[in-house]
């Protein structure tokens, strides 16, 4: 009989184990509707990605949920956003105060080709800032000619330095960079250096930091984390730009991280490989103020008198505009400038980019613009660094080689360059790669380039990473088992949220 009989204490364990799993259950039963309520509520992201999110967030529950709310949406701490806004209209009444309708605007875009000025528009809604006029620019492909060519500017600058970058690894060719920021220091040059967080986690504790800020080179880490911060940031929102600025006169932009293209903390992939492109003139000082504005949002401090009291129209040159993007523009900034110079192209596209997971709008102007007779280029990585986004970004594969895209795999190591050119005309220089982190999250930095001579000199660079590619066969691709269109399929449902 005692092994049916249930004693006083046996029952009040039973009675709050019951009681337990009862409030467990509950709870979870709030956070998941709520958190598909949030999902719902959510102005940002598109149909497919709210589908995705409801799906893993009812297919996991409690387990979803915690994903959701951790990675699911692109939202800032209220400090930040405050900080945000008063940047914002810092620099609005910046623009007024150097008075920036001095460029003739109107000029400028008579300069653009007719096809082209629609374009421009859609990329001044985002920033605010117009295409300028009275550029050079070269394309830099080389890691070492880039930071040799950096540090020799550096030697040069008689005011500012500002430098950001994702990642920063002490190494043999970064280390030119740092020892030029070091001995401009040392000459009352204010040299500042912005570095995420995350990105550069291991260098911010390095003793080559420490050295950096030892020789008054002021060095912030951006966005930072921590236990009680993922309670009031995004910890995956990044800041991804890729930017130098010297004396608001020289500006270096494109896709490579402050480290050599061999890449020690993923050597396994080396050598990355990267493009950037250097320019002289106006265009630097727009750039200057996105520096600007991202030093605010983590110090606090306006660093607007760094700014040009004027900024002056110097006809000729390359026409280049500045646009950033982040949680402060509004949705589909990004994969809006990609879709429309996709659009653009009549006789050839190309584009390069190491993480290729896009947007429905974006995969389906590709695929359109191969379908209408334009050459359309695809150049990826062989392999790639992320096994999940590698196996996605070939979901979409035999759909775009059904529509005639050329995709070429480029083998001799991670390629990295983020490329766009249309037609030998026009071109984009950025930091973002083809993928919802990059259209929706991150902060993100790119050129447009509306020359035809810088253009074709990143065409020559694409030209270099094609002839170092094989091109995928369509009827071989089609041929391969089962279990790669299985897999490949599988993590392509997971896409709309990579």
């Amino acid at each position: 009989m005692e092994l049916f009989t249930t004693g006083p204490l046996e029952y009040l364990l039973t009675e709050r184990s019951i009681a337990m799993a009862r409030l467990f259950i509950g709870v979870e039963i709030i956070l998941q509707l709520g958190t598909l309520l949030a999902v719902l509520l959510n102005r940002r992201s598109s149909g497919p990605v709210l589908l995705c999110w409801m799906m893993l967030v009812l297919a996991l529950p409690l387990v979803g949920a915690t994903i959701y709310w951790t990675f699911g949406t692109p939202w800032l701490s209220h400090s930040r956003q405050k900080r945000c806004k008063q940047v914002l209209k810092r620099l609005e009444e910046l623009r007024v105060d150097t008075d920036r309708a001095r460029i003739n605007q109107h000029h400028v875009f008579e300069h653009i080709r007719p096809t082209h000025r629609g374009l421009a528009t859609l990329a001044s809604s985002i920033s605010g800032d117009g295409p300028l006029t009275g550029n050079t620019v070269k394309a830099i492909r080389r890691s070492i000619e880039l930071f040799e060519s950096m540090a020799a500017d550096i030697d040069r600058a008689q005011s500012t330095v500002h430098v950001l970058f994702y990642i920063a690894i002490d190494d043999v060719t970064s280390d030119k960079v740092f020892l030029a920021l070091k001995r401009a220091a040392a000459r009352g040059v204010a040299c500042r250096l912005i570095l995420d967080a995350i990105g550069s986690r291991s260098f911010l504790k390095s003793r080559a930091c420490h050295e950096l800020r030892d020789a008054k080179v002021e060095v912030v880490a951006a966005l930072p984390v921590g236990l009680f911060r993922a309670f009031l940031n995004r910890i995956d929102l990044r800041n991804h730009r890729k930017l130098v600025v010297i004396d608001s006169m020289i500006a270096y932009s494109g896709s490579h991280n402050l480290a050599d293209g061999a890449f020690k903390i993923k050597k396994n992939f080396a050598p990355w490989v990267d493009a950037a492109v250097r320019a002289e003139g106006p265009i630097a000082a727009d750039l200057q103020r996105i520096f600007v504005e991202d030093w605010f949002l983590e110090t606090g401090r306006d660093l607007s008198r760094t700014m040009p009291i004027a900024l002056q129209h110097q006809a000729g040159g390359a026409i280049v505009q500045a646009l950033a993007t982040g949680p402060s523009t509004y949705p589909g900034a990004m994969p809006q400038i990609v879709v429309t110079m996709v659009h653009l192209a009549q006789k050839e596209l190309v584009i390069t980019t190491p993480y290729f997971v896009p947007d429905e709008p974006t995969y389906a102007a590709i695929a359109t613009a191969a379908r209408r007779g334009v050459r359309t280029i695809l150049v990826v990585p062989r392999r790639n660094d992320s096994w999940l986004v590698e196996h996605a970004s070939r979901h979409f594969f035999s759909r775009l080689l059904e529509a005639g895209v050329e995709i070429w795999e480029f083998k001799p190591g991670l390629l990295h360059a983020k490329t766009i050119v249309v037609d030998g005309q026009i071109s984009l220089m950025t930091s973002a790669n083809l993928d919802r982190r990059s259209f929706e999250l991150n902060l993100e930095l790119a050129l447009v380039l509306y020359d035809s001579d810088a253009s074709s000199e990143i065409r020559r660079l694409q030209d270099g990473y094609i002839h170092d590619s094989v091109r995928i066969d369509r009827a071989r691709w089609n041929r391969r088992g089962a279990h790669h269109r299985i897999l490949e399929n599988l993590c392509g449902i997971l896409a709309p949220i990579l």
